[in-house]
């Protein structure tokens, strides 16, 4: 068994422009990168010259993925978005539909999130 964790654009662990670095508009950086982590993984990514560049630790047939929360949004963008690269996926408690999260303001963190998000309430 292999584990491997991606440290993809948008997380706090490296500093905040990394961070901000995926954050409204460029949120899409985030999937990129965990799809680019597949891709390394399973040896899926092509060089210019169509020779293969990664590490070819697994195969998509016995690659899966998890995440919970935001992590959660990252792995249903990211099987959407490659679906080929995936055998599983786990989405504990995904954060998949934020208009109607945002609008519940009785849900966990749902107010602390608009001064990020902003409240569509108003």
């Amino acid at each position: 068994i292999v584990y491997a964790i991606a440290h993809v654009r948008g997380g706090g662990e490296m500093g905040r422009p990394w961070y901000e670095s995926a954050k409204y508009l460029c949120k899409r950086n985030s999937f990129d990168d965990f799809v680019d982590v597949a891709r390394w993984l399973t040896c899926a990514i092509k060089s210019s010259d169509s020779s293969s560049v990664g590490e070819g630790i697994t195969v998509p047939s016995k690659l899966s993925c998890e995440g919970r929360s935001a992590g959660g949004l990252l792995i249903g963008a990211s099987i959407n978005q490659a679906p080929e690269l995936f055998k599983a996926a786990i989405l504990g408690v995904p954060f998949v539909d934020v208009a109607c999260t945002m609008c519940d303001q009785s849900l966990p963190l749902t107010i602390t999130e608009w001064e990020e998000w902003a409240n569509p309430n108003e």
